[in-house]
């Protein structure tokens, strides 16, 4: 099987090297697409191991300040539209197995704070640089999500366990989707499993588009909309709905 890594995360190496230190970038590299799901490992490690050994550590992690910088990649753009930290760990656990042919990251949540351990599914694990850039770009996120005084602790190399820390957390609800966001302010979504008429089905479809990647289930919606699980799936069946048709609606 072919060792492939996201697309994204090799755009933030190749943005980052040719604003700050053109000299490393080789010619063959260019910008990924992001649109394209994978790029080659072998070009993100190469170019990460040259800024390394030129920069440091520093100038590693500071990659990930560049993820408003690299074009639209589905990734970053729901990892930037998560409700919380947590919610923003369990997507990048999720979306992790897509986007990189071996390796994982386990993530941890406390009050404040992220654990993540680094490993491979098989073969070696992570490299140092890899790690760093996987740190670089859950602080970056972290403090797009308006998390306020993070900070990174790290073990022993190859930086295998870190953990992130926050002072504070000031959530900020986002706007919709543009494109779905314009529609709905014309007209409701009245489309099969998403009928905006329906004053629940509303409220639902409001929080499924401000957060679409988020992987919902229906004690969280639930919760979010203040009924018991049974209650809410009652009333969005009585409204002739549920929460998976919605969500295959609104993701359509």
């Amino acid at each position: 099987v072919k060792d492939v890594t996201s697309s994204g995360l090799l755009a933030l190496v190749v943005a980052t090297l040719q604003r700050e230190a053109p000299e490393l970038l080789t010619g063959e590299v260019g910008m990924p697409d992001c649109a394209l799901a994978h790029a080659p490992v072998s070009a993100k490690r190469r170019l990460l191991a040259a800024a390394y050994d030129a920069k440091g550590a520093d100038f590693i992690l500071s990659m990930g300040k560049g993820i408003k910088d690299i074009g639209f990649d589905p990734v970053m753009h729901v990892l930037l539209r998560s409700a919380t930290p947590l919610v923003m760990a369990a997507k990048f656990q999720r979306f992790e197995q897509f986007t990189h042919s071996r390796h994982r990251s386990a993530i941890e949540g406390r009050e404040n704070g992220l654990t993540v351990s680094r490993f491979a599914t098989s073969g070696p694990p992570p490299l140092r640089v890899e790690n760093l850039l996987i740190a670089g770009l859950l602080i970056a996120v972290l403090e797009e999500l308006r998390c306020t005084g993070v900070s990174l602790e790290t073990g022993p190399p190859p930086f295998g366990r870190f953990s992130l820390t926050w002072r504070a957390f000031d959530p900020a609800r986002k706007e919709d989707l543009p494109a779905m966001e314009k529609r709905r302010r014309h007209e409701p979504l009245k489309f099969y499993g998403a009928d905006e008429t329906r004053p629940l089905a509303r409220r639902a479809v409001g929080l499924l588009v401000d957060d679409i990647g988020r992987n919902w289930s229906c004690a969280e919606m639930a919760r979010e909309l203040g009924f018991s699980t049974r209650t809410f799936q009652r009333r969005l069946k009585d409204e002739g709905t549920s929460l998976s048709a919605m969500i295959r609606a609104v993701r359509t």
